[in-house]
């Protein structure tokens, strides 16, 4: 099976290949991350100094962004097994799990602005009533499109899921665009780099599902179609013995004379 639809015909092994590799080097480099980030007050001797909250919160980041990377890297690892043994039904569950996964952390993430915009709203007049108001309707528009990932995903429609893969697409160029001139020129290139890689990841995750869903359907319609052939010809068959075979008698018989 190839990778057709948003992509360069790339075969489904090599596609699922990448996802595995770059989910298991950017988990391990998360992993570390999180233990360097639980063993920085160590390192700069903040115990005594530091506000209790503050140390709270940045060792339970830690604690959470650790357990984020190794449930990443668990996912990851099976995703290469299943794919190094062609074990293609299961790499297509772990596949369709993964992009779960991501239309969920959107949804989630796109939620909590809108909440939060409801409650400046709520709580705020003047400047930060506008301001909530702004982050309330960004929140709300960019949250129908997660749902929209998500509603496709369960019903297996594949036309819902391709909106999702659009909207990212333009959002993908905009961030890019708007991300270089505000960096310069070298940190814009490392930027870029670095989102053209998640974006790799993260939007390609779903787009290796919308085709497996695109394949699943077209395998699905010729099996119909095919059925549908196999019916008509066996009618086709019993109508061509009945006529053989079929001797009716006549409603008018000659007479014993004309017989004998």
């Amino acid at each position: 099976m190839k990778i057709t639809r948003f992509c360069w015909g790339v075969e489904l092994s090599r596609a699922v290949k990448y996802l595995g590799l770059y989910g298991l080097v950017m988990s391990v480099i998360g992993v570390i991350g999180a233990v360097l980030l639980f063993a920085l007050p160590s390192i700069l001797g903040l115990h005594q100094d530091a506000d209790p909250n503050l140390l709270g919160g940045l060792y339970g980041g830690a604690v959470f962004f650790l357990l984020i990377n190794i449930g990443w890297f668990i996912f990851s690892h099976i995703l290469v097994e299943r794919n190094r043994n062609i074990n293609i039904e299961g790499v297509k569950r772990m596949i369709k799990t993964g992009s779960y996964i991501i239309g969920s952390l959107q949804a989630i993430a796109f939620a909590i602005l809108l909440i939060n915009g409801l409650i400046f709203v709520s709580i705020g007049s003047g400047g930060m009533g506008i301001a909530g108001g702004i982050i309330m309707t960004i929140g709300g528009i960019f949250l129908i499109f997660p749902s929209l990932l998500l509603h496709g995903i369960r019903t297996n429609s594949p036309g819902k899921v391709k909106i999702w893969i659009i909207v990212q697409f333009v959002l993908f160029g905009l961030v890019l665009f708007a991300s270089i001139p505000g960096l310069g020129v070298r940190y814009g290139l490392l930027q870029m780099i670095v989102l053209c890689l998640s974006f790799m990841y993260f939007k390609g995750m779903v787009i290796v599902h919308y085709n497996i869903m695109l394949e699943n359907d077209r395998t699905m319609n010729m099996e119909i179609a095919a059925g549908m052939n196999k019916e008509t010809s066996m009618d086709n068959t019993m109508k061509t013995k009945h006529r053989e075979f079929s001797n009716p008698m006549s409603d008018n018989p000659p007479p014993y004379a004309a017989v004998v």
